[in-house]
């Protein structure tokens, strides 16, 4: 069996079993959600790791250093949103390819250090090594007042709704744009903002587990792929309502409907959350959110029994969508 014929998750899955009592199965949330979570004397801490390749995970003719800097922090800390945590030390990992200038790496740690005023995080430090490609990792450490009180992906119940913040498919549409040359028109330019600079939201994270939410992740590669994670740890089944999503006015505009569509329900690197849990407290979440300048939190779907792991995005006949793509798998 080939990488590609396992898959990037089953290949996680692999591992985990030949690790067997090497990988930390007693911890919190062990190996298999956002980030993993230790308890210690006051709440919890939870640590997520995540990757930048060249190539794999963006290009230079698409966006620039200073914005791949700003993304190496983004994507991590957008594992701690997920988890409600708090953030922490950023320990940053560079591999740097034969082609790599010094401008390079001072346009990477310009975008590193806006993205880390932006939410709140400090680079606490790293490692940097020659390599025959480029590559930039981040581990994000965070913390939780109260290790019961986690975003978790196994926590979705029948019965709960599903919300989602922000508008996704943004950045899916951003790079549509950019690669057609459209970047310059004035339309494109939040969309293309949202695919080289997306967000992390941690606020929206710690809300929703003050709240008494549960379950949560984020969507970092389509919409129905990640809540496809959910309904599988949780034993449970998604519906999506096709209609109820929020896409991008601006993406409507200029891509049209369908490729919007299409876009919200795989495109990915939306960095956005989805939420599970009693549609009451959801809605309460929303207009919190509304009141206090978080982004919008609009309910998109419902938590059924089955079949287990089974998510599916309905149109408004209640006939199933089926997108060319559902999400992206890294070793696909």
């Amino acid at each position: 069996m080939s990488l590609s014929d396992l898959g990037e998750f089953g290949l996680i899955e692999r591992i985990i079993e030949r690790l067997g009592e090497a990988a930390a199965h007693d911890i919190l949330v062990p190996p298999g959600d956002d980030a993993a979570a230790w308890t210690h004397d006051v709440g919890a801490t939870v640590a997520t790791v995540d990757s930048l390749a060249e190539g794999t995970h963006w290009r230079r003719d698409t966006m620039s250093l200073a914005d791949i800097g700003w993304r190496c922090a983004a994507t991590s800390l957008s594992d701690l949103a997920a988890m409600g945590a708090e953030p922490g030390p950023l320990l940053i990992a560079a591999q740097l390819g034969p082609d790599v200038t010094l401008d390079d790496l001072d346009a990477f740690a310009d975008g590193l250090a806006a993205a880390c005023r932006c939410f709140g995080a400090r680079i606490a430090g790293g490692n940097i090594a020659r390599a025959a490609s480029t590559s930039f990792s981040a581990t994000a450490i965070g913390s939780t007042r109260d290790g019961s009180a986690l975003l978790r992906r196994d926590a979705a119940r029948p019965g709960d709704a599903v919300a989602v913040s922000g508008a996704p498919g943004a950045a899916g549409a951003g790079l549509t744009l950019i690669e057609a040359g459209r970047a310059s028109e004035p339309a494109a330019v939040e969309l293309v903002a949202a695919h080289r600079r997306p967000p992390a939201r941690l606020a929206l994270g710690r809300a929703a587990a003050d709240s008494g939410l549960r379950c949560a992740i984020d969507v970092s590669d389509g919409l129905l792929q990640d809540l496809g994670h959910v309904a599988a740890a949780s034993g449970v089944a998604i519906e999506i309502e096709a209609a109820a999503l929020p896409l991008h006015p601006a993406a409507l505009a200029l891509l049209g409907g369908d490729r919007a569509l299409a876009l919200a329900l795989g495109g990915g690197e939306d960095y956005e959350l989805a939420l599970c849990g009693p549609a009451a407290t959801l809605d309460a979440l929303g207009a919190d959110a509304a009141a206090s300048g978080l982004p919008p939190l609009t309910r998109i779907g419902r938590i059924t029994a089955g079949p287990p792991g089974e998510v599916a995005a309905l149109d408004g006949s209640g006939g199933r969508i089926d997108p060319a793509s559902t999400g992206w798998d890294q070793l696909r």
